[in-house]
C-alpha cells in the first residue's frame, strides 16, 4: 500500500504547491502525511531572527488548518540541524513504511547537500522533488557555453526566451476527498517577534487578496511609485513569497489577469514588477551556480582583501538609526519597528554602511537577516553584495549613493523620514534631509561621518585593491 509523505520547507501553502499537488493527486485510500522540520541550531548560526521564526509559526498554524480540512495532519518536529533532519526522515520512512517522499527544491548549499544525501540513502523510497521556489529551475537559463550567468541583463533576456517556450501555469488545487481531521499541536518556534508584523498576511486567502489588490490597482503605475518610501507603491508581498505563502507563478498569473495580456506584452510600468520577480529567480540561480555565496564569501574573491574599518561605535549607530543621516536612520528604524524596509531605502542604508562607513557587508547582511520577515539568503546576499561592489553585477565601486540627494529625490517632502524621526517635522522641508544645515536646534543627532570625505575614502580603498 502506498504511503506518501509531504515535506514542507519555505513553501507554506496548499494552493499552487508543486509537491502538494503531486502528492495529493490520488484517491482517499492512499495515506498522505505532512511534516515540517526545524533546524534550530543551524538556523541560529544562519542568523535567523525572531521575526522570521514567529512569522513562520503563524503560517504553520494556517497551513495545519488548511491541510486538516483536506484530511491531512501536519507534524512540526523540532530538530537541531540538517544532519538530524536527514536522520529523522530516513528513520520515519523506514518505521512508517513510506513509499513516496515529496518536497520542493531549495537552492542553498547546505540544503542541497542534505537533500542529495536523503535521495541517495532512501533506497526503497521514491523521492520526488519539484521546482516551486522559482519560476525557472536553476541550470535551465545558461549562457551559450552552458555557464551560469553572472550579469542580470543577459540572464533576463535568456530567461524571457526560455519562459516563452514552456508552460508555467499554477498547479491545480489538491483533492479534498478525505474526511476532515484535527490539527496537531507542537512546541512553538518563537513565542513572539521583535517587531510589529501585523501588516503581513498569515493565511493563503489574505495573501491572495493582497496580490489581487496590488495587481488590480497599483501594478500599472509600479515603476513610477516603487521608489517612494512614503507611499505603499510596492507590493509588500516579499514576506509571503519568501516563506512560500504565495508562489511566483501565482504572482505572474495575477499580473497577466489584471493586464489581460502575457508578461512580454506588458507596458513598461507594469513590467518593472515582473522584472523584480526575474531578479528573484536570478539570485536563486546564483546560489546554485556559485556555491561560495552560501558560504559567507564574496562573489569577487579579490574583494576579501578590502580593509574594512568595522568601527564598533559607528556600526552600533547604524543599527539603531542614530547616524545623523535622516534617510538612513528612518530606514533602520523602520526595519526594527516593522520587520521590513522599503527596497530603495535598503540600497541606501547598505551603501552607507559599506561605503561611507567602510564596514564589511556581512555585518549588514546579518543584521537584515535578524530583523527582516522576508529574509532570504539569495536576495539578501545579492542585495548586500551589489551595494558593497563585491558581488555579481555589482554597483561600480566609484558610484556611491549620496543619502541626502537620494532622500531629496525619493522622499522630497520628508514624509517618510518624519514618520520615523518626528523631531524633523518642525524643520523646513528643504532642510529635513540635511538637518545639520538648519539654523535652529532640532534635537536630532549630528552626522557620525562626513559624506564627501568618507565617499572618497571608500573609492580609494577599492582603487588600492585594484592596484
Amino acid at each position: 500500500m502506498q504511503h506518501r509523505l509531504i515535506w514542507f520547507r519555505d513553501d507554506l501553502r496548499v494552493s499552487d504547491n508543486a509537491a502538494v499537488s503531486a502528492a495529493m493527486d490520488c484517491d482517499s485510500t492512499i495515506q498522505v502525511d505532512a511534516i515540517f522540520l526545524t533546524a534550530d541550531d543551524e538556523w541560529k548560526s544562519f542568523g535567523y531572527g525572531a521575526n522570521r521564526l514567529y512569522y513562520t509559526e503563524q503560517l504553520l498554524k494556517s497551513l495545519a488548518l488548511e491541510l486538516a480540512e483536506r484530511g491531512v495532519q501536519l507534524q512540526v518536529i523540532r530538530l537541531p540541524d540538517y544532519a538530524h533532519q536527514a536522520q529523522w526522515i530516513k528513520a520515519y520512512c523506514e518505521r512508517e513504511h513510506v513509499t513516496d517522499l515529496y518536497f520542493n527544491q531549495e537552492y542553498q548549499w547546505n540544503e542541497r547537500m542534505r537533500d542529495h544525501e536523503i535521495a541517495t540513502e532512501l533506497a526503497h523510497v521514491n523521492v520526488h522533488s519539484f521546482v516551486d521556489r522559482v519560476i525557472l529551475q536553476p541550470s535551465t537559463v545558461l549562457t551559450g557555453d552552458n555557464r551560469f550567468y553572472s550579469v542580470f541583463s543577459p540572464f533576463k533576456k535568456r530567461w524571457l526566451s526560455v519562459y516563452r517556450e514552456s508552460n508555467h501555469a499554477p498547479y491545480r488545487p489538491p483533492r479534498s476527498n478525505r474526511p476532515k481531521t484535527t490539527p496537531l499541536s507542537w512546541t512553538s518556534l518563537a513565542d513572539s517577534s521583535e517587531s510589529d508584523l501585523a501588516a503581513f498576511a498569515t493565511n493563503e486567502r489574505q495573501a491572495l487578496n493582497d496580490l489581487e489588490a496590488f495587481t488590480e490597482t497599483k501594478l500599472i503605475q509600479y515603476d513610477a511609485s516603487r521608489n517612494q518610501p512614503s507611499i505603499q507603491g510596492t507590493s509588500r508581498l516579499s514576506a509571503a513569497l519568501a516563506r512560500g505563502l504565495l508562489s511566483p507563478r501565482q504572482c505572474i498569473q495575477a499580473a497577466e489577469d489584471a493586464m489581460r495580456r502575457p508578461i512580454w506584452d506588458f507596458p513598461e510600468g507594469a513590467f518593472s514588477w515582473i522584472n523584480e520577480l526575474i531578479w528573484r529567480d536570478f539570485y536563486q540561480h546564483l546560489l546554485v551556480g556559485f556555491p561560495r555565496l552560501s558560504k559567507n564569501k564574496a562573489f569577487r574573491p579579490e574583494t576579501e582583501a578590502l580593509p574594512w574599518r568595522n568601527n564598533a561605535a559607528e556600526i552600533d549607530a547604524w543599527k539603531n538609526g542614530l547616524t545623523g543621516i535622516p534617510i538612513v536612520d528612518a530606514g533602520m528604524r523602520e526595519l526594527k519597528a516593522t520587520g521590513w524596509m522599503h527596497n530603495r531605502v535598503r540600497m541606501i542604508v547598505a551603501q552607507f554602511l559599506t561605503k561611507n562607513l567602510l564596514c564589511d557587508w556581512r555585518i549588514g547582511e546579518a543584521h537584515f537577516m535578524r530583523y527582516l520577515v522576508d529574509s532570504d539568503l539569495g536576495a539578501n546576499n545579492g542585495g548586500w553584495q551589489w551595494s558593497a561592489s563585491t558581488g555579481t553585477d555589482a554597483a561600480p565601486y566609484f558610484r556611491v549613493f549620496n543619502p541626502v540627494s537620494q532622500g531629496e529625490t525619493h522622499d522630497p517632502e520628508g514624509v517618510y523620514i518624519c514618520h520615523y524621526i518626528p523631531q524633523l517635522a518642525d524643520l523646513p522641508k528643504v532642510k529635513r534631509h540635511a538637518p545639520w544645515l538648519a539654523s535652529v536646534p532640532n534635537g536630532y543627532v549630528d552626522p557620525i561621518v562626513d559624506l564627501k570625505s568618507s565617499r572618497q575614502r571608500a573609492i580609494d580603498a577599492f582603487k588600492d585593491l585594484k592596484a
